[in-house]
C-alpha cells in the first residue's frame, strides 16, 4: 500500500524537525523485513510513541490502532483517518477493528502494537493484556517485531502532559518465535502465552548504543554515534 501525502508530509516534518530536537536514535532496524506482514510490538510510554516507530522503522507506511474516542476531534479525526490509523473501542469487544488489523497484516502490511493496551507514566513496563496474545493468535506467519521505546514519557506524559525536551531512543530486537502457539487452537492460555513471550522480548532489548533514556541524566552523559535518523 502506498503512503498518503498527509503520511509522508507528516512523517518528513516529524524526522527533520520533531526527532532531531529530542535527540532521537534507533537501533535494530535490520531485524525489520523489507516486505510480508509485520506487527511491530512495543512499549507504550505516550502519545509520541507512534510517530518513534513510524519513523523508526524503515517501512512505509505503517498503520496504527488508536482508541475510537480520539476520532471524536473533527480535525483529529480527519488527520488519524488520512494518515494510516484506524479506532478501536476500548474495555469490549471490537470485532471490525480485529478484523481490520488481522486483514491489513494478511494483506503485508506493517502494523504497529501496543501489547500493554494503555501508557505507563513512569517509563517502566508494564504488563501485557491477555487480549494482545488474541489478537496476535489471529495472525499466523506474521513476522512480530519486538520494540522498544526509552524516553518519551519524559517528554510526553501520561499524568503531567508536555514535560520538556528529553532524549529519547527507539530499539528493534529479533522476531518473536510464535509457531509452538499458533500451531495451537486459541484459548486463553495460550494467549497468556503469547502475550508473556512478547513482552519477555520487548523486556530483553537493551538501550540504544548503551544509553538508558529513562535514566535521566544518564541519557545525556554520552554523544549519538551512529544510530541517529537517516
Amino acid at each position: 500500500m502506498q503512503a498518503s501525502l498527509l503520511y509522508r508530509a507528516s512523517r518528513f516534518f516529524y524526522r527533520s524537525v520533531l526527532l532531531p530536537l529530542l535527540k532521537f536514535r534507533v537501533a535494530g532496524r535490520e531485524y525489520i523485513p523489507v516486505s510480508g506482514g509485520l506487527i511491530l510490538a512495543s512499549n507504550h510510554q505516550s502519545f509520541l510513541d507512534p510517530i518513534v516507530l513510524g519513523c523508526g522503522s524503515t517501512r512505509v507506511p505503517a498503520h496504527f490502532m488508536a482508541r475510537e474516542s480520539l476520532f471524536r476531534s473533527r480535525i483529529l479525526g480527519f488527520y488519524f483517518r488520512n494518515t494510516h490509523t484506524f479506532g478501536v473501542k476500548r474495555g469490549g469487544v471490537d470485532r471490525q477493528a480485529w478484523k481490520h488489523f488481522e486483514n491489513l497484516v494478511r494483506d503485508g502490511e506493517q502494523v504497529t502494537f501496543f501489547p500493554e493496551g494503555t501508557r505507563s507514566a513512569d517509563g517502566v513496563l508494564q504488563a501485557g493484556n491477555p487480549g494482545s496474545g488474541m489478537l496476535i493468535h489471529r495472525c499466523p506467519g506474521a513476522i512480530v517485531v519486538p520494540a522498544r521505546i526509552r524516553g518519551t514519557y519524559k517528554v510526553l506524559n501520561k499524568s503531567r502532559g508536555f514535560a520538556g525536551l528529553h532524549p529519547i531512543s527507539v530499539a528493534f530486537g529479533p522476531p518473536v518465535d510464535l509457531g509452538a502457539e499458533w500451531a495451537q487452537k486459541g484459548g486463553r492460555e495460550v494467549y497468556a502465552a503469547i502475550t508473556d513471550k512478547i513482552m519477555a522480548a520487548i523486556a530483553a532489548i537493551p538501550p540504544v548504543d548503551g544509553i538508558d533514556d529513562d535514566a535521566w541524566p544518564q541519557a545525556r552523559a554520552r554523544a549519538d554515534k551512529n544510530t541517529t535518523v537517516t
